[in-house]
């Protein structure tokens, strides 16, 4: 498969206390100080007005990050937006590390942790990656691939959200739930 418009988000452990702007200062830091290696960061944008919205959005030329609600739960999704490896099992690799590099960067401020037992993948190309049964049996061996690297040993569960509304999405659920830097050095 060609799809490589991929997005993987970490889900908060508690967003309580968390304010709807408090990663617009964050995130313009990032970009004055150069803090994502391999990305051109152009601009930060806040919408927050929007209800389970994609919240904060760091605009780079390669992904962008946000800070979103969009199915209810706070998180940090990476979303690619140019191709970075040769196979789709590269190309998730990819979206995985850009999701953790930056849920560690957003650690490192206290303003909010991540759980790392349950993430979502989900492709943002209707042509090449439709929500479809199909198209979930032609990505299942590279993000099975992924994942074994991910979590190791542990017990793992991939579930397809079938819709014909929504963008192409599984769910990763893990019974162990390593640190982010663990989880780094399994896929660097």
């Amino acid at each position: 498969m060609d799809a490589y418009k991929i997005s993987v988000k970490f889900f908060a452990e508690d967003a309580t206390g968390i304010g709807e702007h408090d990663f617009v200062p964050i995130f313009h830091w990032w970009i004055q100080q150069h803090a994502v290696p391999n990305h051109t960061l152009i601009d930060v944008a806040d919408y927050a007005h929007v209800h389970n919205g994609p919240g904060t959005v760091l605009i780079a030329h390669e992904a962008n990050f946000y800070t979103d609600r969009t199915d209810g739960q706070l998180g940090l999704t990476y979303s690619r937006k140019m191709s970075g490896g040769e196979t789709l099992a590269d190309r998730i690799r990819q979206a995985y590390v850009g999701a953790l590099e930056g849920c560690a960067r957003l650690e490192e401020t206290g303003k909010v942790k991540f759980r790392t037992d349950e993430s979502a993948v989900r492709f943002n190309d209707r042509l090449l990656a439709p929500n479809s049964p199909q198209t979930f049996n032609e990505i299942k061996p590279d993000l099975e691939q992924v994942v074994a690297k991910l979590y190791g040993d542990s017990s793992v569960d991939i579930e397809h959200y079938f819709s014909q509304n929504l963008l192409f999405e599984v769910r990763i659920r893990a019974t162990d739930s390593p640190t982010i830097p663990t989880l780094l050095s399994r896929l660097r």
